[in-house]
């Protein structure tokens, strides 16, 4: 198949959708990708892309552009998160990248992108927003600070009206998570959707050997560009670490992902807190950990991190919120803290007993290899474009067979 791919990002690790899929799909098809960010892709960015991708164009869309399109969107039913990558240049690359491709599936990762697209496209179109953002917004309304629930709730009006339309732009919507996909299948219950969760590389992120864990050692690990990331990691450092440093002295906590020396600033010289910005390789720091945590209080579709810290074999705390729909189980695959106090005696329990650790991680690298590794997840999200694009051939060849009759 010739696969057109649209994000408006530049695809790269901490983007894990099209990071672990492009490679992937471009073993037997032809990936052509157009991205739009306001940051153009790096020498071993354009390296990647032109490693996986027959052809690309990057069109460059600044936060100057995109402030001022998400202003002027205030008044009107248009969600901000939509308007600000508004763009024409955009359109135009597409729709010529479409036109001299004649691609037989056209892939979009997240909402956003989907007004790049060209309304005369004929090729059949999936869309991967992964999240929804009505129901996003609705948790950030609950558990944002006071500008963010400001915001969720300007933002969740606005795409319980609006975000059951754009799934029915597309011929199948693709979530990760049950919960998201049901939110918008209420808001339109006629369109197809279809589940396809995140994945981990369990070749990448292998159960760690002996010796690599650090006693007394905690991690969380995620992109803290990423809101939901930034409030987790605050939430654990000032209402859950004090609880645990209390009763296990010696205990240290590292924030590791891009963004995080920044964002966790407030919290620099804290004892026992060390923030790592954005590592070639997380892998390492995983294994190094006693604990990871996942303590997110805002977001949707399921956290990656629990996935990678199941590969790794490093145990993992989270709250029901990081677990999403997983089929997971609170003491057989993790521990589940649904209070503070529960997530601090969670943390306590696993750092006081290697062998129940030890239990919990060959379980939960056994429940990943079988359900969430990477070629598992691309393969059905193959097995979608590849069936969407026969149908829609199949249907254009009867109706020339009817016009021709």
């Amino acid at each position: 198949m010739k696969i057109l791919y649209i994000v408006p990002f530049v695809p790269w690790e901490v983007k894990v959708r099209s990071f672990n899929l492009i490679p992937r799909l471009a073993r037997r098809h032809e990936i052509y990708l157009v991205c739009v960010s306001n940051v153009e892709p790096n020498k071993d960015q354009k390296a990647w892309i032109n490693r996986y991708c027959k052809k690309s164009a990057y069109v460059r869309h600044t936060r100057l552009k995109g402030m001022i399109h998400s202003i002027a969107a205030l008044p009107t039913t248009i969600p901000m998160r939509i308007a600000y990558c508004r763009s024409n240049p955009a359109q135009d690359v597409v729709q010529k990248m479409a036109g001299e491709v004649q691609p037989d599936v056209v892939y979009v990762e997240r909402w956003r992108a989907l007004q790049f697209v060209p309304e005369n496209l004929s090729a059949p179109l999936a869309c991967d927003p992964t999240d929804s953002m009505t129901l996003y917004n609705r948790r950030l309304v609950e558990g944002g600070v006071w500008w963010e629930k400001l915001l969720g709730w300007e933002e969740h009006r606005k795409f319980l009206q609006y975000e059951g339309k754009l799934a029915q732009s597309a011929d199948v919507t693709v979530f990760c998570s049950g919960l998201d996909m049901e939110c918008v299948k209420q808001q339109a219950p006629g369109v197809r959707c279809e589940l396809v969760p995140n994945g981990v590389d369990c070749e990448k992120y292998f159960f760690k050997r002996q010796g690599e864990e650090e006693p007394r050692t905690l991690v969380f690990a995620g992109s803290f560009k990423y809101r939901p990331n930034c409030l987790a990691a605050r939430f654990f450092l000032e209402k859950v670490f004090p609880l645990v440093q209390r009763k296990a002295p010696g205990v240290k906590f590292v924030a590791v992902g891009n963004g995080a020396q920044e964002a966790l600033a407030g919290y620099r010289g804290r004892v026992g807190f060390e923030a790592i910005d954005f590592v070639p390789e997380l892998r390492p720091y995983l294994a190094k950990a006693t604990v990871a945590v996942a303590p997110l209080t805002v977001g949707a579709g399921v956290s990656n991190k629990l996935a990678e810290g199941f590969a790794v074999g490093t145990p993992v705390v989270a709250t029901p919120l990081a677990c999403g729909d997983l089929p997971v189980k609170s003491g057989e695959h993790l521990l589940i803290g649904r209070t503070v106090v529960e997530f601090a005696d969670h943390v306590l329990t696993l750092l006081k007993d290697p062998q129940l650790r030890s239990q919990m991680a060959v379980r939960a690298r056994r429940f990943v290899e079988e359900r969430y590794d990477w070629e598992i997840v691309s393969k059905k999200i193959e097995d979608i474009l590849q069936e969407i694009a026969t149908r829609t051939e199949a249907s254009a060849s009867f109706k020339q067979e009817l016009a021709t009759a």
